[in-house]
């Protein structure tokens, strides 16, 4: 399928992707704020970092000696790092985090600290995921490889039938792949395919300073540990892992209860690279809200359970998304949009194990 010529509806549902806009523009201009981050915003962002810096100093200057202990320090290091990644350079890398462009860029390099790369993650996310969500071939975030089927076109195999209870166990992988080699297929992925056009940097800079930062991130969390901890080295190295593991479980988990659900489409068929609907009711078709009354999971997870207000107004700061979802929900209702809700965490968990083991299966259910 070629990404340059998929072309969404432009005529259908018109009025309604119209009236939303409308709607929802005129909230921030009626409440004089901006769309962007605000004081709870920075704080957050505070918080997040000191969430993973806070315990790597009390470890690396010796308040922490005992290895048990040491591991509950990553898993919090895990925590800060997911945190850091759903709350502070998510909003970054889609421009939401503030006015400043300056600030958004320096703020989304946050991602390359702590592992990642915000080069590859900007068009794995916000080009491919966002614009294609859960379309075969294109999303990213629904190829986990052959070992889990998140789509209705993945090749069906025998252990599929079990993921619904591997699945669980391998979501802390995730950020693994990432860490090591992923970042650098990928960067050639994206060349091979022309995805990184109008890129400030030439490639050969990007592939250098990504090199460069990886070092620098190996450096600074697992070579001076190691150099300076009173552990053995794969004590420490274990601990790194760990704190991977906490991170990849939390990150894989968020976004899969925001699209791999059984209220959620999976766009079949495409035809002629036409997709039937618009690309604002296609995002609604595609996406879930979930637990949007829980605050401490809200503030967490950068309001990632307010994923259809995300997935419409990516350039719109996480802080304002529950304000504005009754605007959404409203607006879909009068229309007669689709709009997924889903009341709880725990109802979202187990909602995704359902729609897990019935793409284990042969006839697929939803």
């Amino acid at each position: 399928m070629n990404i340059q010529t998929i072309q969404f509806s432009k005529e259908k549902n018109k009025e309604f992707v119209v009236a939303l806009k409308h709607r929802v523009n005129q909230y921030f201009k009626e409440k004089g704020i901006s769309k962007q981050g605000n004081f709870s915003m920075v704080f957050k962002s505070i918080c997040m970092v000191a969430i993973l810096l806070v315990p790597y100093f009390l470890m690396m200057f010796g308040v922490v000696t005992n290895l048990w202990l040491s591991y509950i320090i990553w898993a919090i290091m895990g925590l800060g790092v997911g945190g850091i990644g759903m709350s502070v350079m998510h909003d970054a890398n889609h421009g939401a985090y503030s006015n400043n462009k300056t600030i958004n860029r320096i703020i989304g390099r946050f991602i390359d600290l702590v592992g990642g790369n915000a080069t590859n993650w900007k068009i794995q996310h916000n080009l491919l995921h966002h614009t294609y969500t859960n379309v075969h071939g294109l999303d990213q975030d629904i190829n986990a490889g052959a070992i889990l089927r998140l789509s209705p076109e993945q090749k069906l195999r025998k252990f599929h039938k079990y993921q619904h209870i591997y699945a669980w166990f391998l979501y802390g992988l995730m950020t693994m792949p990432w860490m090591t080699v992923k970042d650098f297929f990928q960067m050639n992925e994206f060349r091979k395919k022309n995805l990184n056009k109008g890129r400030s940097r030439k490639f050969w800079q990007e592939y250098s300073l990504m090199v460069a930062i990886k070092i620098f991130y190996y450096s600074y969390m697992l070579v001076l540990p190691i150099l300076i901890l009173p552990f053995a080295w794969w004590q420490v190295l274990l601990g790194f892992i760990f704190m991977h593991y906490v991170t990849g479980a939390v990150l894989a988990t968020t976004f899969q209860l925001a699209h791999v659900m059984p209220a959620t489409t999976f766009p079949l068929n495409i035809k002629d690279n036409a997709m039937e609907e618009n690309w604002v009711v296609h995002q609604l078709e595609t996406t879930t809200d979930f637990a949007r009354n829980n605050w401490l999971i809200s503030w967490y997870i950068g309001g990632l359970n307010f994923q259809v207000e995300h997935h419409l107004f990516p350039n719109i700061c996480h802080v304002h998304y529950k304000k504005i979802s009754a605007i959404v929900e409203q607006t879909a209702k009068e229309y007669g949009i689709v709009y997924n809700n889903i009341p709880s965490m725990a109802k979202a968990l187990i909602e995704h194990g359902k729609i897990l083991k019935s793409l284990g299966q042969k006839d697929f259910a939803f």
